[in-house]
This record gives C-alpha cells, structure tokens and sequence, in this order.
C-alpha cells in the first residue's frame, strides 16, 4: 500500500513549524515628557497637576484619557476650555501641558480669555 506524499512529509513539516520563531510582543517605549506650551493667562493651570484646574474650574465636563495623557474639558461663561495634562517626571505626576478653547459654535477662542470668563463666572476671578 502506498502513502501519499502528503503522509510522508507531514511529520517532517510539522517539526520543522514546532522550530519556528514566534516573533515577541513590541514593547511600547516610555512616553516621552510632553514640553509645556506657555500661554499667557493660563499660570494658574498650567505645570499643575488636574485637581487644580478641578478646584479652579469645578468638575470636568468631560474627562478622556488617550494613552499616557489626560483631557479634561471645561464648559461654562460661553466657551469650552480644554486643558491636556501628560506625565512630568519632575513632578511625579501629570501636570497640565497645553491648553486650547472654542466657542460652543465651533469658532476659535483664546483659551486665556476662556479661563478668566470659567474663573469669573465661578467666583476666582
């Protein structure tokens, strides 16, 4: 009786596959510190870690993390502040990093204008 060739080769295919290389897992490199963006206007946030913007602003209306960085968006006094914070090894903590605002129509706004209204309309200005 005869094999197919297939027989005869498969033992050999298949040690030959025990012997293959499983490529590992990629290593995702430490996130890199995020330089502070200086905006006039905004010292009281920024190179601060969330829960002074929190204290100043009250709760985010939003909160998104994407990564090692953190958004927290604050609506109010007609315009919507977002403040991003990223890992500051001299810190120890996430600090606030970058800052941008927006009318709620979508048009541009000046996010140190955006802070002192937030601030004004919750009683720090």
């Amino acid at each position: 009786m005869r094999r197919s060739s297939f027989a005869l080769l498969a033992p050999a295919v298949l040690g030959l596959a025990a012997c293959a290389t499983v490529p590992l897992p990629a290593v995702a490199p430490a996130p890199r510190p995020v330089a502070l963006t200086p905006v006039p206007g905004l010292e009281r946030i920024l190179g601060r870690p969330a829960d002074v913007a929190t204290t100043l602003l009250g709760p985010a209306s939003l909160d998104r993390r994407d990564g090692a960085g953190r958004g927290l968006q604050f609506t109010g006094a007609g315009c919507i502040l977002d403040v991003y914070f990223y890992p500051d090894p001299a810190a120890g903590q996430p600090t606030a990093r970058y800052a941008e605002a927006r009318l709620p129509t979508g048009a541009a706004d000046t996010p140190a204008r955006c802070f002192a209204a937030q601030l004004a309309a919750r009683g720090h200005g």
